[in-house]
């Protein structure tokens, strides 16, 4: 071929008119360079072997490493022609530099972008030092939150301690009640029937203050009867073992505990309105107990000679039914309407208003065991009363967990 053929060419030393100096510096200086595009390509060879994660650009440095590489057999060349006139080879080898050359170049420029992305080593350290700051409070946070956790769980557990010993002891103190007004209804019965009989036998023999201090002690022994009765039925409230719930219209049970109060009804002059009400699923027993307490104390509280007027009333509120007994009897204190509901509590004396101080927690008793809640509304003295009873449109009865009673 005609580029291996050397004939007619002259040595590239020839140019420098046999002048050993001048030959040196580019024998030594491309000897030299050359030397160097050598390692350069070594390096990044054993660089790419040695890396352990894979870069996205190997193939632009492997372009890279065989453009230096092009470049130091160019300097190799060189030195040869200073003796050997060798240019077709070192024209073709400078050809194939400039094809990979640009080859490289343009493989290059769409990497300027990701490479100038890249974080510095100083951007690194600054960035593993507020990764170090982070994982720290992170640590922090999660002692506190350990710490939290056990103390909300140690809380817990002394909730569910705490509520299990109120539960015994709401539960032992029903008992109590139950055995304690059972069992006093023995003696308080001796108690009458011997005044019944000393005033029967006697009492022609006595004298006016004996026959009042009988008539006191007929007095004392019907209040007592009446507070042990409702002692009884507070602590009847859901013991009963056939407790069941029953759909049964509502005003069909309110009338049923109308039928002990139309004596007192007719007594008073007072008149009951029911308006239309809904099937309610309950207990019928307990429900009617619950309005008839309620209207009796309307009926009861009320400024002589004014004619008691109850109404009641229904709504439904979303799964709850809202249930409203209005009355125009001596009004509640603003102060007063949550206290009228706690045992024993009577707002008025003994001879001027009769009642035990029971009934109200009853009724309270019997919403709360529908899974409902009562409550009361009042302007003020003389103005009438409102009760609002609450309950679920679907209650179901289950064993409570620790009293063992049927709850809701």
């Amino acid at each position: 071929m005609d580029w291996l053929r050397f004939e007619g060419l002259l040595p590239h030393g020839i140019c420098f008119a046999g002048r050993t100096d001048l030959v040196w510096l580019h024998v030594m200086s491309d000897a030299i360079v050359a030397l160097a595009y050598f390692l350069i390509p070594l390096t990044l060879a054993y660089f790419l072997r040695r890396s352990r994660s894979r870069l996205s650009f190997n193939w632009a440095v492997l372009l890279f490493a065989a453009f230096i590489l092009l470049c130091g057999t160019g300097h190799v060349l060189a030195l040869i022609t200073v003796w050997s006139p060798i240019y077709y080879l070192q024209g073709i080898v400078k050809a194939m530099t400039a094809v990979v050359s640009i080859a490289t170049a343009f493989a290059i420029i769409p990497l300027v972008p990701r490479l100038l992305a890249m974080r510095t080593p100083e951007e690194l350290e600054a960035s593993n030092e507020r990764l170090a700051v982070a994982n720290a409070r992170l640590e922090r946070s999660n002692r506190q939150l350990t710490t939290e956790v056990a103390a909300r769980e140690t809380a817990e557990r002394e909730l569910r301690r705490s509520l299990a010993d109120l539960n015994r002891a709401v539960t032992e103190l029903e008992q109590f009640a139950y055995i304690a007004s059972h069992d006093l209804q023995a003696p308080l019965r001796n108690i009458s029937g011997f005044v019944q009989l000393l005033e029967k036998r006697h009492r022609d023999k006595l004298d006016g203050d004996a026959l009042e201090f009988l008539d006191f002690i007929s007095q004392g022994v019907r209040q007592m009867k009446s507070l042990i009765e409702d002692l009884l039925a507070l602590s009847r409230v859901g013991r009963a073992s056939d407790s069941k719930l029953v759909r049964q219209p509502l005003a069909d049970t309110i009338q049923h505990g109308l039928s002990s109060l139309k004596p007192l009804i007719s007594e008073r002059g007072g008149e009951v309105v029911i308006h239309p009400l809904p099937t309610v699923l309950g207990e019928p027993r307990l429900l009617a107990q619950l309005f008839q307490n309620l209207i009796s104390n309307a009926l009861k509280f009320q400024k002589p000679g004014n004619a008691p007027r109850i109404e009641i009333s229904a709504l439904a509120e979303g799964e709850r039914w809202h249930i409203r007994v209005r009355d125009n009897g001596i009004g509640i204190p603003k102060t007063q309407l949550e206290a009228v509901f706690a045992i024993f509590r009577r707002l008025h004396p003994q001879d001027e208003y009769e009642g035990s101080g029971i009934g109200l927690a009853i009724c309270r008793k019997i919403a709360n065991y529908h899974g409902g809640e009562l409550y009361a509304t009042s302007e003020g003295e003389g103005q009438g009363s409102e009760f609002h009873l609450m309950l679920p449109i679907e209650p179901v009865l289950r064993e409570a967990a620790v009293t063992g009673d049927p709850v809701l």
